[in-house]
């Protein structure tokens, strides 16, 4: 394992519900330091026992939001992490797009991160992110840059489990035949 590359990873979870919890756990664990988390729900009071990074105090007062509580259990989890929690509801086809400071603000966080993970519980809020993280691929590739975007597309159901990695090149370079 490249240590360094893991620590220096910026990472993008978009969704801080049971998903975004559990792959934020994952993430320390492996020794990803900087982690921003998506999300403009609240902590509802059947949250903590779904979900790990929240407590029955965060649903109190109609709840923290949900981005922020779990940037904040990730601090005190490992007190060295960068996490912070942004509040902002992704838009979706079908829903009124005209706020564009939201599409803007999505793009640049997408931007600003390697990996970006989406979590959410809906198909149509999936779109947006994975159109924006080919399109920042795309943006690399004519400036002829080595890194990529990764997104992962992680989706949970009933009564079975996604996952999908969204890249415009191959993960690991095959050369040894």
């Amino acid at each position: 394992l490249d240590l360094e590359l893991l620590k220096s990873t910026k990472v993008l979870l978009l969704g801080a519900g049971t998903l975004g919890c559990y792959v934020a756990r994952c993430l320390i664990g492996w020794g990803i330091s900087d982690i921003t988390l998506v999300d403009n729900g609240r902590v509802s009071y059947s949250n903590p026992v779904r979900q790990p990074l929240f407590e029955n105090s965060d649903c109190e007062n109609g709840g923290k939001f949900k981005a922020t509580a779990a940037a904040e259990a990730l601090q005190r989890i490992v007190p060295g992490v960068r996490s912070r929690g942004v509040v902002m509801s992704i838009p979706m086809p079908g829903h009124d797009m005209e706020d564009t400071e939201d599409v803007q603000k999505l793009r640049l966080l997408i931007g600003e991160h390697d990996v970006v993970f989406l979590l959410t519980d809906t198909r149509e809020s999936r779109w947006l992110p994975t159109l924006l993280c080919r399109a920042a691929n795309i943006k690399e590739e004519a400036e002829q840059k080595a890194t990529k975007k990764l997104c992962i597309n992680v989706a949970l159901g009933l009564d079975s489990w996604l996952v999908m990695r969204h890249t415009g090149t191959p993960l690991f370079n095959n050369n040894d035949n």
